[in-house]
C-alpha cells in the first residue's frame, strides 16, 4: 500500500481535531499514514494546543495559514503541502468531527483500485442518528431557486437521489462528495484543480463534481462502509450569523453560476433577486 495522505483543516475546535488525530492512530492503515494539520488562523490558542500531538506521534506535522483563507484554500493549502513529501499516492480530507471504523482507509483504497474511472470516493456519510445522507445531484436553476428558501428546499427534495447500487461494486456513482469526508488519488486531485479557491465557505463540492464530469472521471458513494459526522464543530455557528452563513452560500451559487454555466444575465439577475427576499426570510 502507498502512502495516504491526511488533511484536517482547524479552526479554533483544538479539541475535535485532537479527538480525531487519536482516533486515526487505530486505523489498520496507520504505517502508510501522514496528517497533516492545518490551523487556519484560528484566533483562540488552537496552533499552541495542537503540539502536543507533534510530541505524541511522528506521522502528524502541523502547519498554520496566515490568515483565515477560507475552507477551499485552508485545504489546499494541507495539499500543497503533501505535494512535497514522498510516496503521497492518497489523500483524505477530514471534517474533524467525524468517526472512522478502524479499517475505513484501507477499504477505501481496495475500492479504489476497482472503480472504473474514479474521482473521489468516500463512505456513506451517517448522522449520529443513525439517518443516511441521501446522495445528491448538482443543481439546476430551478433547484438553485427552490434551494434559496428554506420551506421550499424541504418540500422538494428535488436534488435527493434513492440510494442504490449502480456499479456491482457495493457503490454508487454520484455526483457530489460531502466536504465533510473525500478520498482520492493525489494526482488525480491535482488534475482537476483541487478546491476552487474562490469560495470561503460552501458549495465547493459543486465545483469539483463539475470538474470531475469534465475530466470525464465519475464520484462514488461506497454504500457498504460508512462513517459518522457528529456535526458538533461549533465554530460556524460561533463565529457567523444565520445571514452570514447564508450569505455565503449565496455567494457560492453566484461564483458556480458565473465560472461554470452558460446562463443568460436575466437568469442571474432572476438569482440575485430571489438571494435578496431569501435572506429576508433567513
Amino acid at each position: 500500500m502507498m502512502k495516504i495522505g491526511v488533511v484536517i483543516l482547524n479552526y479554533c475546535s483544538f479539541g475535535d481535531t485532537i479527538n480525531l488525530v487519536d482516533d486515526l492512530q487505530s486505523q489498520s492503515a496507520l504505517l502508510f499514514m501522514e496528517i497533516v494539520i492545518v490551523d487556519n488562523a484560528s484566533p483562540n490558542d488552537s496552533f499552541d494546543r495542537l503540539q502536543i500531538l507533534n510530541k505524541k506521534y511522528r506521522n502528524v506535522k502541523i502547519i498554520k495559514t496566515d490568515k483565515n483563507i477560507g475552507y477551499a484554500k485552508g485545504n489546499n493549502f494541507g495539499l500543497r503541502y503533501l505535494e512535497k513529501l514522498l510516496d503521497i499516492e492518497y489523500v483524505a480530507i477530514l471534517n474533524n468531527d467525524i468517526k472512522l471504523p478502524h479499517d475505513c482507509f484501507e477499504n477505501l483504497v481496495k475500492r479504489y483500485l476497482v472503480l472504473k474511472t474514479p474521482a473521489i470516493i468516500a463512505p456513506t456519510m451517517l448522522f449520529e442518528n443513525g439517518y443516511r445522507q441521501p446522495p445528491t445531484k448538482l443543481n439546476n436553476f430551478l433547484d438553485d431557486c427552490i434551494s434559496l428558501f428554506i420551506i421550499l428546499k424541504k418540500l422538494s427534495k428535488c436534488t435527493r437521489q434513492k440510494e442504490f447500487d449502480n456499479t456491482g461494486q457495493g457503490a454508487m456513482q454520484v455526483d457530489l462528495i460531502p466536504g465533510s469526508f473525500m478520498f482520492t488519488r493525489l494526482t488525480t486531485f491535482k488534475d482537476i484543480g483541487y478546491f476552487y479557491p474562490n469560495t470561503f465557505l460552501y458549495n465547493e463540492e459543486s465545483f469539483i463534481a463539475f470538474n470531475v464530469k469534465k475530466s470525464r472521471l465519475k464520484n462514488y458513494i461506497i454504500l457498504d462502509l460508512t462513517y459518522i459526522h457528529a456535526h458538533n464543530s461549533p465554530t460556524i455557528s460561533e463565529f457567523h450569523s444565520i445571514s452570514d452563513k447564508y450569505s455565503l452560500l449565496f455567494d457560492g451559487i453566484l461564483e458556480y453560476t458565473r465560472v461554470n454555466r452558460n446562463f443568460s444575465k436575466i437568469k442571474i439577475l432572476i438569482l440575485k433577486f430571489l438571494m435578496k427576499i431569501a435572506l429576508l426570510e433567513k
